[in-house]
């Protein structure tokens, strides 16, 4: 197949050259096919303005996702990372990259360990996406939260972490202040006001697009910075607090010569993980902000638009099994720029997954999620605001991770 040998290709690009280096290489990969029942309007991925990734014309057999995850460590304090992803939904790019940075961690000489990292990565916001190339460790399809960070967010530029350990200081924890200064993010802000908040396991890549029409979401328009600033808290390895506070701050009046606009999108998120006990997590999250687009002086003609979302997750393992429940809450609210039916989203959502380690590369995954939203913008395409939409998936995923 075209994208599997795409995939190859890139490996042998990226692959070290010398004895050396191959000794300092390791490929985490993940192949994940999938059965999916889906009921609702279409997907925002298939031109329409459902909330789920699939729907009912394009259920049956298929391709999750499969990604390559190369990791070169340069030096012992210096190493390269690189996601590559192929969903088999036609995107412009059958493989893309959705990261690639270089990564430095200087070895401690106090209790303050530094890292930065410089390149396209994820913000550190989301306590769902913990695992290898921002996977969803306890269910398919992460939060609206989360579905929508992945989805119009990126961090192009350089970040800084300083974590004070508090082993030197006889304390089982740490904390950590994050900066980042970036760009390539002006577009941020437009899908949640074209689609409203979404619960769907397919972020976007750093060349490719999301819908028909593809939009996309990293380019620099008003050639201004922005930045992001958190402080992450660790409590005996059963309490981890998350804040950041995000501002991309994009020039709302700033076009480009196509037409495309610079958002102004601004958010703070705050998020908790508890694990009392070695087979249960429990995890909220909530995030809040606005988003505009248009001059300053128009008024009322600016496009304005402010939103929240939270959601709140059990998860429980046993020996090879894990169960998760999840709720999530969701509303945006245009307050001007009403050239239409307003932009206006009111939902919620229940998740229930189920999983299973089968051996030590395959894991078997059952999610059920069910949303209830209504968002006005439906109704000029002839369907009803208000939806009730399901998705039933069947996932095998096989894993493997290679060293040299």
């Amino acid at each position: 197949m075209r994208w599997v040998n795409q995939i190859l290709l890139w490996t042998v690009a990226l692959w070290p050259c010398t004895a050396e280096a191959q000794d300092r290489f390791g490929v985490n990969g993940d192949v994940d096919l999938r059965w999916v029942h889906a009921t609702g309007s279409p997907s925002y991925l298939n031109g329409g303005l459902g909330t789920l990734r699939f729907d009912a014309e394009h259920e049956g057999i298929r391709l999750g996702r499969v990604f390559l995850a190369p990791n070169w460590r340069v030096t012992d304090t210096v190493s390269v990372h690189a996601v590559m992803d192929a969903y088999g939904d036609h995107d412009r790019n059958p493989v893309d990259v959705s990261e690639f940075y270089l990564e430095v961690r200087p070895f401690p000489t106090t209790s303050v360990r530094w890292r930065a990292r410089v390149g396209a990565f994820f913000m550190p916001v989301s306590l769902e996406n913990r695992g290898i190339g921002w996977t969803d460790v306890y269910s398919i399809t992460p939060s609206a939260v989360n579905t929508w960070l992945g989805e119009e967010f990126r961090t192009i530029g350089a970040e800084v972490e300083a974590r004070w350990l508090g082993a030197s200081s006889g304390y089982l924890g740490d904390v950590a202040l994050v900066a980042a200064v970036y760009g390539w993010n002006d577009p941020a802000g437009v899908l949640i006001a074209q689609r409203g908040f979404g619960l769907t396991d397919r972020p976007s890549t750093l060349f490719g697009g999301l819908g028909k029409p593809p939009t996309k979401f990293y380019y620099e328009i008003d050639r201004k910075p922005g930045y992001y600033g958190g402080i992450i808290w660790r409590h005996h390895d059963r309490l981890e607090i998350r804040a950041l506070r995000y501002d991309n701050r994009g020039d709302p009046g700033a076009a480009t010569e196509a037409g495309g606009g610079a958002w102004r999108t601004r958010f703070s998120s705050l998020g908790a993980r508890l694990e009392p006990s070695a087979h249960w997590t429990f995890i909220a999250q909530y995030l809040n902000g606005d988003t505009a687009v248009g001059a300053d002086s128009s008024g009322d003609d600016q496009f304005y638009l402010n939103f929240h979302a939270a959601f709140a997750l059990a998860s429980v393992d046993w020996a090879r099994e894990r169960l998760t429940a999840r709720y999530d809450d969701f509303h945006t609210h245009q307050l001007s720029g009403f050239y239409g039916l307003p932009s206006s989203e009111a939902g919620h959502s229940w998740t229930f997954a189920w999983s299973h380690e089968w051996g030590e590369h395959w894991q078997l995954v059952t999610e059920w999620v069910r949303v209830i939203s209504r968002f006005p913008p439906r109704l000029a395409l002839g369907e009803p605001a208000e939806q009730v939409a399901s998705q039933l998936q069947l996932a095998a995923r096989y894993r493997f991770d290679l060293g040299w």
